[in-house]
């Protein structure tokens, strides 16, 4: 199993895109989404959740967790949240800081939501990386309990804004490999109930 999962969105041109690509390949995958782009798009939003993706946060708005002060940090979070449970009628379990970025209390503060990092961030987020090349980082991380960070939207700061047209080819690639067909792309909830259970 490998959960392939998606930071950023929703983008209104390249989610619906990724979501037909993954319903292509019978591929499940965890969407992080920015809270303040989960309001300007509602329909994405529901449309992730009904093809039974796993949605998580990724912060209201897409800053540092580092220029965040604790009060500042739960409000933000609580409105991200409040804002996918009134879109989707469930509230997220999953949280990954933007960037990766932690400060004192993102641990303290995120509770309860659960913290999910990755095993491989390719890097997609620059138009100059070539499907080619990103397809290549891709297999070459592809195995089982892998977590692989991609984006679905390039316009927050630092990102190129059309990238996640590199990213689909990239996947489609990456998926049309012979080796891929031995995998199945789950959402994290999935695979970490997978493992909880090997450990059992």
């Amino acid at each position: 199993m490998i959960a392939l999962t998606f930071d950023d969105g929703p983008d209104p041109l390249y989610t619906p895109l990724l979501l037909d690509l993954l319903d292509q390949h019978g591929a499940k995958a965890t969407f992080f989404l920015v809270g303040e782009k989960a309001r300007a798009h509602p329909d994405i939003v529901r449309m992730i959740h009904k093809k039974g993706h796993t949605i998580g946060l990724h912060n209201d708005i897409h800053r540092s967790n580092w220029f965040f002060l604790p009060f500042a940090f739960k409000k933000q979070l609580i409105r991200a949240q409040t804002a996918l449970k009134e879109i989707t009628g469930e509230l997220p379990l999953y949280y990954r800081p933007p960037w990766g970025h932690f400060n004192l209390f993102t641990l303290r503060d995120a509770k309860p939501l659960r913290i999910i990092m990755w095993t491989a961030i390719p890097g997609d987020w620059k138009e100059q990386v070539q499907p080619a090349v990103l397809a290549g980082k891709l297999l070459k991380e592809r195995k089982s309990g892998a977590i692989i960070t991609l984006h679905d939207s390039g316009t927050t700061f630092g990102a190129d804004e059309h990238a996640p047209a590199n990213t689909l080819k990239a996947l489609e690639i990456f998926f049309a490999d012979e080796g891929s067909t031995h995998y199945q792309f789950v959402t994290v909830d999935t695979l970490l109930q997978a493992s909880r259970r090997s450990k059992q």
